[in-house]
């Protein structure tokens, strides 16, 4: 069983390759740009639980 496993992770590894120059620019503005929506939502979320309360009273 341990041994199935780790012939899986080897050809997994012998099937990946390193990403070329605008495949990783392309990848990184994604991330980023999840990342601030992300933070944007929690961010308003926040604000929403913050102000609402003392507005209700």
């Amino acid at each position: 069983m341990l041994s199935n496993t780790i012939k899986e992770y080897v050809n997994i590894l012998k099937m990946t390759r390193k990403p070329d120059k605008e495949e990783f620019w392309t990848t990184t503005k994604v991330a980023v740009a999840v990342m601030f929506i992300v933070g944007f939502i929690g961010f308003v979320i926040y604000l929403l639980m913050d102000v609402l309360p003392g507005a209700l009273k």
